[in-house]
């Protein structure tokens, strides 16, 4: 018998070791970060603000149009976002902000005297909303300029579910009714008209768009269901996918390899899809094949749990990166009180290598915290970030 006990013995410290090597190893450092040296902001050779300004809070997302020198913001509203977002299980649908999110345009060379700039806000036409009013629910999008004057946005819109009556139905046994929009916007007008709703069951739990032309679009699916149990797990199991739609709507998931957590994708300069993690720090690389599914291609590491990536005019992509998980829970607990350290990191290509750099940090999150997108303007070298539960940040180079 004491002999069987040590055997057992022996087997759990190698599985044990085997699963501290293979996972916990992993988990803790580029995850959790422990050990990880955050420098802080008074680092970096930047000047750096927060736009204080209640339009301007809470969006999650941003857009930048290099000639036109127009920075697009989806803004949701600090209460309002904290209250609905399928996910992070924040499913209030009271919560909703009256009146729908907002899109917003800001003119970056023309400064205001509250450090802000020139905007507008820009109206949906000729959309219903899920209780038949013109509210929309922002989370990511995606933008394709159709000429020289008219962009198409592509909204990935947060709806509350409802019943044949219009009447809410209790979202947190089935989750939020999410659909992507489409609006045509011509430039410097203060109104989008809408174009058409893509719905479909692959479409359960939408991230962010990355538009592939003609109609076409992926988008990730964050987790693995909308809500319940397995969705839990994700952390730890993996979950989420990417799918494709049709120029006619028509989606499906698109890859089969373990996602954890898929965050804000986009289409890269060389037209491959990039989708970071929020959970194990990577960004992994794929190609839409011709039966429409994507194929892995490569993989990069970051080394911390990712957010959005966006695509500057020189091809390179910026991504906040969330160096400290247990403050980064805090701050989503109560994101009013507890500010959350960020990173702000750059991927280029460089005769067919990946080099990841780090652009800016903030480990004290003086300035910033809980970014969720970082907009790089080539021009003048400023970044323009987006938080889904803060004000924009604006850091100019010194």
């Amino acid at each position: 018998m004491l002999r069987g006990l040590l055997v057992f013995g022996s087997v759990i410290v190698v599985l044990g070791a085997s699963f501290y090597q293979l996972y916990l190893k992993e988990f803790l450092a580029v995850t959790v970060g422990v050990g990880r040296v955050i420098q802080t902001i008074d680092e970096f050779p930047y000047s750096c603000r927060r736009i204080e300004n209640e339009r301007l809070e809470a969006c999650e997302d941003l857009w930048l149009d290099d000639e036109a020198r127009v920075l697009y913001a989806a803004c949701t509203g600090l209460r309002h976002r904290a209250g609905w977002n399928q996910a992070v299980d924040k499913l209030n649908v009271s919560a909703r902000r009256p009146g729908g999110a907002e899109l917003i345009a800001l003119d970056i060379d023309s400064p205001s005297a509250d450090g802000s700039f020139k905007m507008r806000g820009i109206k949906p036409v000729g959309y219903v909303g899920a209780a038949g009013d013109q509210s929309l629910d922002f989370v990511g999008f995606d933008a394709e300029a159709i000429g020289p004057s008219t962009l198409h946005f592509y909204m990935i819109n947060q709806r509350p579910p409802v019943d044949a009556e219009l009447n809410y139905i209790d979202p947190s046994k089935i989750g939020a009714n999410s659909t992507i929009d489409i609006f045509e916007y011509e430039k410097g007008k203060s109104v989008m008209r809408h174009l058409r709703t893509v719905w479909s069951p692959a479409v359960y739990s939408p991230n962010r768009v990355a538009i592939l032309g003609n109609g076409a679009f992926v988008l990730t699916n964050d987790h693995s269901a909308k809500v319940g149990l397995r969705k839990q797990f994700d952390p730890l199991l993996g979950g989420g996918n990417v799918a494709y739609c049709s120029p006619a709507g028509e989606c499906h998931a698109a890859t089969t390899i373990n996602l954890k957590f898929p965050n804000g994708l986009t289409k890269g300069a060389d037209s491959l899809i990039y989708v970071p993690s929020s959970i194990d720090g990577t960004v992994r690389i794929f190609e839409v094949r011709p039966d429409k599914m994507l194929k892995h291609l490569d993989t990069v590491q970051l080394q911390m749990p990712l957010d959005n990536l966006a695509l500057d005019a020189k091809g390179d992509l910026y991504v906040p990166g969330f160096p400290d998980l247990l403050r980064l829970i805090k701050w989503g607990e109560d994101p009013a009180v507890n500010r959350s350290p960020v990173t702000v990191l750059r991927i280029s290509t460089s005769n067919g290598e990946y080099k990841v750099t780090k652009v800016l940090e903030d480990g004290k999150s003086k300035i910033m915290t809980g970014v969720t997108t970082v907009r790089h303007d080539a021009k003048t070298g400023r970044l323009f970030m987006g938080a889904a539960y803060n004000n924009m940040v604006v850091c100019e180079p010194k």
